[in-house]
């Protein structure tokens, strides 16, 4: 089969297109043709070596699949049978290949009205999405809501939840086009914040006052300016820094205005919070499959383009999901 293997660290050019041997799946996982590969941010930060956890070489990017089941091991039943369309979660990797064995607790039975291009924005995006809301804003009804990067994969799924939650949504990015995205997915208002002081623009559009929550995840200049669209006891929820750029904001200005910030990281749910983590995805697809949450088509490459998919990632270039077909 074909795979794409990371070697060493550095550039979209340092990932190989190799063949090797089809996996056989040990006990308790199952062997999946694979239909799509979802491509992630932290996949280039794997590849630059500058992920939160350390990446052993070689590694095999790809944290979800999605395809058929061609094969089960030892111990593996219902549901977890030869033609079931399931998403793979593949937290130690794997995902960019043609095949991969996956733990079979760790894989989902998909509806067959989700087609595999469009479940592969279920685990990272949706249920990163779905948590973020239902375990650290906790309650958005009537709240205003100010959401970064909007157009990107988990933006486009952050503003239609907040707006099914009862949210106002302020919905910024970096150009018209993608806020045209955002403002398709339901964004009560949206904002460039390519321009200077973008978060006075906020609060002329909200009756001259601040935001009550805010989700963040570029970093840099966007980081300072959220905080100053925040009302007084907002509060920011980071899960992530884009532009790999730190914003700068001196402590007592949280105290000034009494805001907070709280950080999210998915891996502390799917490693302490399993049950969680499965209700989220549950309800994502859930609402799916009852239409009431679209996924944008993704942008498709073939597997052996990977490197340019990750370019158009890191230039920012892409809306939506980004998928690998082997």
């Amino acid at each position: 089969m074909k795979q794409v293997q990371l070697s060493r660290f550095g550039t979209p050019d340092v990932l190989q297109l190799i063949e090797t041997d089809i996996p056989q799946p040990k006990a308790g996982e199952v062997l999946i043709k694979i239909e799509a590969i979802g491509v992630n941010y932290s996949d280039t930060l794997r590849r630059r070596d500058k992920y939160f956890q350390p990446t052993t070489l070689p590694y095999i990017l790809g944290s979800e699949a999605v395809g058929k089941i061609v094969s089960v091991g030892e111990g593996v039943g219902e549901p977890y049978v030869v033609g079931t369309t399931v998403l793979a979660i593949l937290p130690f990797g794997g995902g960019y290949s043609e095949y991969v064995s996956a733990i079979a607790q760790y894989c989902v039975p998909l509806p067959p009205n989700i087609d595999a291009k469009t479940a592969t924005a279920i685990f990272v995006q949706g249920s990163t999405a779905q948590l973020m809301i239902s375990q650290v804003a906790q309650n958005l009804k009537d709240k205003t809501v100010l959401i970064n990067a909007a157009a990107g994969g988990v933006g486009s799924i952050l503003v239609q939840l907040a707006k099914l939650n009862g949210a106002k949504v302020i919905a910024t990015s970096s150009s018209d086009e993608k806020l045209n995205v955002a403002k398709a997915n339901g964004a009560d208002e949206i904002i460039n914040y390519s321009n200077p002081n973008w978060s006075e623009k906020v609060k002329q559009i909200n009756d001259g006052k601040g935001v009550d929550i805010a989700f963040e995840m570029v970093g840099g200049e966007v980081y300072n300016e959220t905080i100053k669209s925040l009302a007084q006891g907002g509060h920011l929820i980071v899960y992530g820094c884009a532009s790999g750029v730190q914003g700068h904001i001196h402590p007592e200005h949280f105290v000034d205005e009494n805001i907070s910030q709280s950080g999210f990281n998915l891996a502390f749910y799917i490693n302490t919070k399993m049950p969680v983590w499965q209700e989220a995805l549950g309800t994502i697809i859930g609402l799916i499959a009852q239409g009431q949450l679209k996924i944008s088509t993704p942008k498709t490459f073939a597997l052996k383009d990977v490197a340019e998919a990750h370019r158009q990632i890191e230039a920012r270039e892409t809306t939506g999901k980004v998928v690998l077909i082997p």
